[in-house]
């Protein structure tokens, strides 16, 4: 009878010694999918941000006006305590009225004006105001088009979940959006 009462034992001590080894690296595994989920969350609202900043500014709603709602929907990513940590840039692309559009050679444009939120210190990709404007497929566009161009830089670092996401630390990520106007307004 004593013998079997110490296999019992020495099982015991076993599993606990198992789940010893084992239940840091389910904990890891855990916390390495809590950080993903949280990454991807974050890139999906800024997506969306871009994506409805230039939405609503081409349907004419006021540039300014964009930038707040945008701003307020993409909360909490983006709030008003850390505006060090994202920028968003909303540019406005026109036709160069100083080099003529003529047929079949492509109309040049040029970046109208532009609004910057955020204090992180990226720069816009698309050009400064007055610049000419290269993204690949507008020299496709017929004259008098007039774009709307919204684009965001978010510093990730400072939400980094876990020891997993360390080396997320220096991820900023970027995202851009371009629609042409549709208010009917050129």
């Amino acid at each position: 009878m004593n013998s079997i009462s110490r296999i019992t034992r020495a099982k015991k001590g076993q599993s606990l010694i198992e789940l010893t080894l084992v239940f840091p690296l389910i904990l890891a595994l855990v916390y390495g999918a809590i950080e993903i989920g949280a990454v991807i969350s974050t890139y999906l609202t800024l997506t969306h941000t871009t994506r409805e900043g230039a939405n609503l500014v081409s349907r004419g709603t006021n540039a300014k006006m964009a930038l707040d709602a945008v701003i307020a929907a993409a909360a909490p990513t983006l709030r008003d305590d850390n505006p060090g940590q994202w920028r968003i840039i909303y540019t406005e692309i026109v036709q160069d009225e100083l080099v003529p559009c003529l047929p079949p050679q492509p109309c040049t444009y040029k970046v109208g004006n532009q609004m910057i939120r955020g204090n992180l210190p990226e720069t816009t990709k698309i050009g400064s105001v007055s610049s000419q404007v290269n993204i690949p497929g507008i020299e496709s566009v017929g004259p008098a088009q007039t774009f709307h161009a919204f684009e965001i830089y978010y510093d990730y670092g400072p939400n980094v979940l876990t020891y997993v996401g360390t080396s997320l630390a220096t991820k900023v990520f970027y995202d851009r959006t371009i629609f042409t106007d549709v208010s009917g307004t050129p």
